[in-house]
């Protein structure tokens, strides 16, 4: 009887077989292994710039609305700090040195509130967190009590009237405005980058001892941004004939990925 021959693989062809799979499946492994790095990096740069947008978007619209020659800068504690206008006017005459008065007409863009700041041609900015000098000589006045001011449609026939401001004490200022012009303020805004985190703080007074995360804390605090391998600020204060110019600059760090961001803030206001 005659048998059949018995089909089958031989251990060469197994080994070969094995080997080429094995090399199959580390090619495989090592593409996968490159697409999904390709993808953590580029979600993490993308994390990164949201990150950056988000902070420096914000500070612009903050920075942007500050009294002129407010901002400062602290670069041993990496802090930017300036003071948010909370109303402008233009006024009608100026009690200017040395004539005395403890109030002043001024057609201003809303009320005012008690304990507001009034300054005019304000050039230093350490000068706008001090204590008024009793003597009344200055550039800056304290609003005594709430003013209300509803301005009317200006038509051909209506146009918004002045209302007088009353100040705590007789001021005489020292300088006038070539635009009859005065900002108001409150109280300061800064931002400190401690550690990798950047943090905003607020509602802290005039009188701080110095520009640092320690003597803001009693303020609000809160977390801006993270990740933050380091920033940089750099002031070019305004003049009467050029706006100031703040320049931001921030390098985030995560992952073995690096983005920098730089942004020129426009101060839309001059003394």
């Amino acid at each position: 009887m005659l048998c059949k021959k018995q089909q089958g693989f031989t251990l060469i062809e197994i080994v070969i077989s094995i080997v080429l799979l094995a090399v199959i499946g580390i090619s495989l492994g090592a593409i996968i292994q490159h697409g999904i790095s390709i993808y953590t990096d580029t979600t993490t740069r993308e994390e990164l710039l949201l990150q950056g947008s988000f902070v420096t978007e914000r500070m612009h619209r903050e920075l942007r609305d500050a009294v002129p020659n407010s901002v400062q800068v602290n670069a041993s504690t990496h802090c930017i700090e300036w003071l948010p206008i909370t109303n402008t006017a233009v006024y009608e005459a100026l009690p200017l040195a040395p004539k005395r008065s403890n109030s002043m007409r001024v057609l201003p863009e809303h009320g005012f509130t008690k304990a507001d700041r009034v300054v005019i041609m304000p050039m230093n900015a350490e000068a706008l967190l001090k204590d008024i000098p009793t003597s009344g000589t200055t550039t800056i006045a304290e609003v005594k009590q709430d003013v209300d001011f509803i301005p009317l449609l200006k038509t051909s026939t209506s146009q918004s009237t002045m209302v007088v401001l009353p100040f705590t004490q007789e001021t005489s200022f020292k300088v006038s405005s070539p635009a009859h012009r005065l900002f108001a303020y409150k109280t300061p805004v800064a931002y400190c980058l401690e550690a990798n985190q950047l943090y905003r703080y607020s509602g802290y007074l005039l009188s701080r001892s110095e520009l640092s995360p320690a003597a803001l804390a009693v303020g609000n605090r809160e977390l801006m941004a993270e990740k933050i391998k380091s920033v940089r600020f750099d002031v070019a204060q305004a003049s009467l004939v050029r706006n100031g110019l703040i320049k931001l600059q921030f390098i985030f760090n995560d992952n073995n990925e690096e983005v920098r961001l730089d942004h020129d803030v426009l101060i839309a206001n001059t003394p």
